[in-house]
């Protein structure tokens, strides 16, 4: 009877020690498992991007605030400056594929708005 509450005993920490492994190694494999899925996600996200080749490429974003932007947007070789808020998408202006730069457009537009270029039609 000592010889099978001895061999009892020996069972029953073989069966904890398996126990213990058994989690052990599903562990490692579920922590194996988190970063093989996000390569995939990541791979298969990739291959999406390269066979969904749009005509419409965003160039530029430039935040206004939480959630109002500039966008400058490329379409057919056309650029366009849109303005993004929750409720509305508006065209601001066009650029031609050609034409200048957009930095150069925009001190041009700042050219015109200056006091000075708006009060000599007024004074006189």
């Amino acid at each position: 009877m000592a010889f099978s509450s001895l061999y009892a005993a020996g069972m029953q920490e073989m069966f904890v020690a398996s126990s213990i492994w058994k989690i052990v190694i599903s562990l490692i494999v579920v922590i194996a498992f988190i970063p093989a899925c996000l390569w995939l996600m990541k791979r298969f996200q990739f291959a999406q991007m390269k066979l969904g080749q749009s005509e419409i490429k965003i160039v530029n974003v430039q935040s206004l605030g939480t959630k109002e932007k500039l966008m400058l947007v490329e379409v057919e070789g056309e650029r366009l400056l849109i303005g993004v808020t929750p409720q509305s998408i508006t065209h601001l202006r066009s650029f031609s594929p050609k034409g200048k730069s957009f930095a150069s457009m925009m001190e041009e537009v700042d050219r015109e708005n200056t006091p000075d270029n708006k009060s000599n039609g007024d004074s006189l």
